[in-house]
C-alpha cells in the first residue's frame, strides 16, 4: 500500500490500530452484573416486598376516632433529636372496642419511626385533629394493631430502580455479547468446520444517480433511528423529572432529601446528557444538510480515473470540506469467547477540497471532480476473518473547529494492466 501523503500528516490524521478486548469474557462479566442485580432484587422483594404484600392482604379498613395526638421525641446515639407522630385512636372490630397509639407501620414498634424533625411531625399530625373521625386499617390476624397510613414506603419503590438497571443493562449486554459470539462470521465458520478459500467481493447498496450513473451508499443514520432516539430521550426526561418531583414532594427528613438528590443526579442527569447528545446531533444534522456522492461507475479500477459529483442540499455552512480516498483493513478473530475486531487505516489521500461552503436551505450545490486510485491498491474483498474496505470520506470543518465526517463505500477491483 502507498504511504499516506504529507498533507494528511499535517492535518494530524492519526493512523493506528484499534484493538478492543476484554480481560474476562464479556458474557460472564455482563452476566455477573445482571446476577448481582437479580440477587439484590430477590433480597429486597423478600423483605420489603413480602411485608408490603402481607400488609395489603391483612389490613382491613374501618372507622376510628382520634382521641389524642402528640409528637414524641428521642435522641439517637450522636445526641441528635428526632421525632415521630403518635396518634391514639379508638375503633371497634366485631363488637370489640380497641384503643392503640399508632401512625404507620414503623410506629408499631417502640423504637421505630424516629426519623422526622419537629416541623415535619406537626405537618403529619395536622390532618388528624383531636375528636375527628377518620379511617384506619386494622390487622385481621391481630385487631390490637392498626395504622392510619398504610401506603408502602416510596423509598422501597425507589430502591427497585437499582436492581432493575443492573438487570436491564447487564442482561442486554450479556445477550448481545452471546448473540455476537454465536452469530458472528467466525462462529459460523467454526460450526461448518470449513474455511473460506476464495474471498468474496463485498456488495454495496448503490442507487441510480442523477448526475452520474451510480449514487454511492452512505453511513448516515436514518431519520427513523434519529426520531426514535429523540422520542426515547423525551420519554426518559419526562419519567425521570416526574419521578424526581414525586420523590421531592414526599421528602420529610434529611435522608429523604438525600435520596431525592441522588435520584436527580442519576436519572435526571442521565436524561439531560441524553437530551444534550440528541440536540448536538440535531445541530450537526441541520448544519450538514443532505449530502450525496455520485460516481460514473459503481466500481473503481486502480490506475484509472473515476468521475465524482458531490451534491450538497439544505442549509450547509462550513469553513472547509475535504474528500479523502481511504482504505481500511479489518481483521476478526476469536480469543476465548471474545470476538476481537482489529481495524487499521492502511491508505488515505485527499482528492478534493472546498473552502467556505455556504448553501442556502432551499438551494443545491454540485461539486464535480476526478479521483484515481493508486496502481498498487489492494482490491476490496470480504472473507470470514479479513476484510478490505474502500470508501470516500467527506470531512467537514466548521468555524468553531469541530468536524463531521461521512463515508461512502465502493468496490475496488483488482488491477488489470491496459493492453498495449
Amino acid at each position: 500500500m502507498p504511504e499516506t501523503n504529507a498533507d494528511n500528516r499535517r492535518q494530524g490524521r492519526r493512523r493506528f490500530a484499534v484493538l478492543t478486548r476484554w480481560r474476562q469474557s464479556e458474557s460472564l462479566t455482563f452476566g455477573g452484573v445482571a446476577a448481582i442485580g437479580l440477587v439484590i432484587l430477590v433480597i429486597h422483594l423478600s423483605t420489603w416486598g413480602v411485608q408490603t404484600r402481607r400488609d395489603a392482604k391483612l389490613l382491613t379498613p374501618t372507622t376510628c376516632q382520634v382521641e389524642k395526638r402528640q409528637a414524641r421525641a428521642r435522641r439517637d446515639e450522636n445526641g441528635a433529636l428526632y421525632y415521630r407522630p403518635e396518634i391514639t385512636i379508638l375503633y371497634s372490630v366485631n363488637g370489640q372496642s380497641y384503643a392503640t397509639t399508632t401512625y404507620d407501620r414503623q410506629t408499631l414498634s417502640d423504637d421505630g419511626g424516629y426519623v422526622y424533625d419537629y416541623p415535619t411531625v406537626l405537618k403529619l399530625l395536622q390532618p388528624y385533629p383531636t375528636g375527628s373521625t377518620t379511617r384506619c386499617w386494622v390487622r385481621a390476624d391481630d385487631p390490637t394493631q392498626a395504622v392510619l397510613v398504610r401506603n408502602a414506603s416510596w423509598q422501597g419503590w425507589l430502591f427497585l430502580t437499582i436492581p432493575a438497571m443492573l438487570i436491564g443493562f447487564g442482561g442486554y449486554l450479556c445477550l448481545e455479547s452471546i448473540a455476537r459470539r454465536v452469530f458472528s462470521k467466525e462462529a459460523r465458520a467454526n460450526a461448518r468446520r470449513t474455511a473460506t478459500v476464495y474471498p468474496t467481493v463485498p456488495t454495496t447498496t448503490d442507487t441510480r444517480g442523477v448526475v452520474y450513473e451510480k449514487r454511492l451508499a452512505s453511513d448516515a443514520k436514518s431519520r427513523v433511528a434519529f426520531g426514535a432516539a429523540t422520542v426515547g430521550a423525551v420519554l426518559w426526561n419526562l419519567a425521570s423529572w416526574g419521578g424526581f418531583i414525586f420523590v421531592a414532594s414526599r421528602s420529610h427528613t434529611t435522608m429523604d432529601a438525600w435520596l431525592a438528590a441522588g435520584f436527580c443526579v442519576i436519572f435526571c442527569g442521565a436524561g439531560l446528557l441524553f437530551a444534550c447528545r440528541q440536540y448536538g446531533q440535531y445541530r450537526i444534522e441541520r448544519a450538514v444538510g443532505s449530502m450525496a456522492l455520485e460516481a460514473s461507475h459503481s466500481t473503481v479500477t486502480p490506475g484509472r480515473k473515476i468521475k465524482l459529483c458531490l451534491i450538497l442540499k439544505g442549509r450547509i455552512k462550513v469553513k472547509r470540506l475535504d474528500v479523502y480516498l481511504r482504505c481500511e483493513e479489518v481483521a476478526r478473530f476469536l480469543q476465548g469467547t471474545n470476538s476481537i475486531v482489529h481495524r487499521h487505516e492502511a491508505y488515505s489521500r485527499k482528492v478534493h477540497t472546498i473552502y467556505d461552503v455556504d448553501v442556502d436551505a432551499k438551494a443545491q450545490q454540485q461539486e464535480k471532480f476526478i479521483a484515481m486510485a493508486p496502481v498498487g491498491a489492494a482490491p476490496s474483498f470480504r472473507a470470514e476473518h479479513n476484510e478490505i474496505m474502500w470508501n470516500f470520506t467527506v470531512v467537514m470543518e466548521f468555524n468553531d473547529g469541530s468536524t463531521y465526517s461521512r463515508d461512502f463505500e465502493f468496490v475496488m477491483l483488482p488491477f488489470v494492466p491496459r493492453d498495449h
